[in-house]
């Protein structure tokens, strides 16, 4: 389901000749006059390389170029208080559209936004408020129903009633996802426990997979993994350790067959495509575009890991939330930062 907060009125408008806004118009002089020319800016360097959050994003941004023929530059491995200044060169050389991939880039988004007014500036992670500018849009998924998903699985999958999550840090969207893992677990199984950890940033490959090792031997035998480039380690414990593995985002099934339960994919190329149509179409409208539980994708369970009665009732419960039969309210859970 795709809902819309509405947080103005005013349209931003795309002409053919460039970029319009509220009447007035802008002609890029970076980039032909056929071509919508935009910038995508990453905190990782190599995006595509990784499975997950940033994989989906790259994958998000070939669409733009491969299938609406945007032309694209990308910009990788932006430090964090280098993420306003990146922006700003952008803006400045008259750039129609600017995609912030993280919700860690928030406090850019706000400072630059408004003051490059003729440039759309795009937040394609989760976010509560926009900056105050009305040329800006944001596209995010609803993490809580997303944990319901992971929980739902976990909490039939396990054999020791004891399912871990490992993330990065403790950044609102692995908050709200931690909150629907335990909601979605304890519904199909009360007496199953959750545990989370955190690695401590996004990169860290041998911290994650201590931090997994730790819950392992603590009778983990389910694992949800959510460290950026460091998931690596979780899913290198959990090979090590023969515990089932759940993939965040994208698919994770050809990491590891053996260990790589299912994933739960974020559909992410769905909100490139909703910006680039809405770019398209000559009008952005102002607000935050929440893609909630019917875009996202549980796949396929492995059957050497679940026998087909388990796989069964997994997927039984997975289709009655997405069509709103099981009815999941959402919970918050507070985790310690």
């Amino acid at each position: 389901m795709l809902t819309i907060m509405k947080k103005s009125r005013r349209h931003l408008l795309i002409a053919a000749a460039g970029l319009a806004v509220t009447g007035s118009m802008i002609v890029s002089p970076a980039v032909a006059q056929d071509k919508i020319k935009a910038a995508v800016i990453f905190g990782v360097n190599n995006p595509g390389a990784v499975n997950g959050w940033d994989r989906g994003h790259f994958n998000g941004v070939q669409k733009l170029i491969k299938h609406y023929g945007w032309d694209v530059d990308i910009a990788e491995g932006v430090p964090f208080p280098q993420m306003e200044r990146t922006a700003e060169r952008y803006g400045e050389a008259g750039y129609q559209v600017v995609i912030f991939t993280s919700s860690g880039q928030i406090r850019a988004w706000n400072a630059v936004a408004p003051k490059y007014p003729k440039t759309i500036f795009a937040m394609m992670s989760t976010t509560g408020s926009l900056p105050k500018s009305d040329n800006v849009v944001a596209y995010a998924p609803d993490f809580f129903s997303y944990g319901v998903l992971n929980g739902l699985v976990a909490g039939q999958a396990t054999d020791s009633k004891k399912i871990g999550f490992v993330a990065g840090l403790a950044v609102k969207a692995v908050e709200d996802m931690w909150s629907g893992i335990v909601e979605g677990a304890k519904v199909v199984a009360p007496d199953v426990e959750g545990t989370y950890g955190f690695s401590g940033n996004w990169t860290d490959v041998p911290r994650a997979r201590e931090v997994t090792d730790l819950q392992i031997r603590g009778g983990v035998d389910v694992i949800i993994g959510n460290a950026g480039d460091g998931t690596l380690g979780i899913l290198d414990a959990a090979k090590t350790s023969k515990v089932k593995f759940i993939g965040y985002a994208t698919d994770w099934s050809a990491d590891a067959p053996d260990t790589v339960l299912t994933s739960v994919l974020l559909g992410m190329e769905q909100w490139y495509d909703a910006l680039a149509k809405e770019v398209e179409s000559g009008e952005v409208e102002p607000g935050i575009n929440t893609f909630g539980v019917e875009s996202f994708t549980v796949m396929p369970l492995n059957d050497k890991l679940l026998d087909a009665g388990r796989i069964a009732q997994i997927n039984d419960s997975v289709r009655r939330y997405q069509s709103g039969d099981l009815k999941i309210p959402a919970v918050r859970h507070e985790v310690k930062k």
